[in-house]
């Protein structure tokens, strides 16, 4: 009896460890190129995400003297990336300090040909917002820290809707977009 116990116990403890290692997501190594955002391909090896030029009226280089709300606008209707998961992998390097947030993941919407997200000039400040309601709130997962740099993953909280999609930081010449479909391409 003790050692069908034991046998028991030894499958069921194995059977834990399988499904743990089974389970785990492959988390990869920090790359070279910190100025990149990137994701998983299907072997597992960072691809970068390639950069759209955003375009807005507001002026982000100058103080605003009032609060203004506008857009900014990427060319096209579809990113070239195109993603068949409601929860995609995307890693990035941010920095890690009181002030300093990640890039955001924001919804575009399609207009005339292009897509759009909603951009807030605010009083007295430089640069520029994303409306809140654009953006989508991230699971955010620190991979390794260098100084106050951080590559980190950063998943949205809740699956994506198919649609376009962009990760926005403060520059406007390096928009990184993808495409959800949920469907076989």
């Amino acid at each position: 009896m003790l050692k069908i116990k034991n046998y028991l116990a030894i499958v069921v403890v194995l059977g834990c460890v399988f499904v743990l290692v089974k389970g785990q997501e492959f988390l990869p190594a920090a790359p070279p190129d910190r100025s990149l955002i990137y994701t998983l391909d299907d072997q597992n090896k960072l691809v970068p995400l390639p950069f759209e030029q955003g375009q807005t009226p507001l002026r982000p280089e100058t103080t605003a003297k009032n609060t203004k709300v506008s857009y900014i606008e990427l060319k096209g209707e579809h990113a070239l990336t195109v993603f068949n998961t409601a929860s995609p992998r995307v890693f990035l390097f941010t920095y890690q300090r009181p002030g300093a947030h990640p890039p955001f993941l924001v919804w575009l919407t399609p207009h005339k040909g292009a897509r759009r997200v909603t951009a807030i000039a605010q009083r007295g400040m430089t640069g520029f917002a994303i409306s809140s309601e654009e953006i989508i709130k991230p699971t955010v997962r620190g991979l390794v820290k260098d100084g106050d740099l951080v590559f980190m993953e950063v998943r949205p909280r809740t699956s994506l809707m198919p649609g376009e999609y962009a990760i926005i930081g403060d520059d406007l010449a390096r928009i990184a977009t993808f495409r959800v479909t949920l469907t076989a391409n």
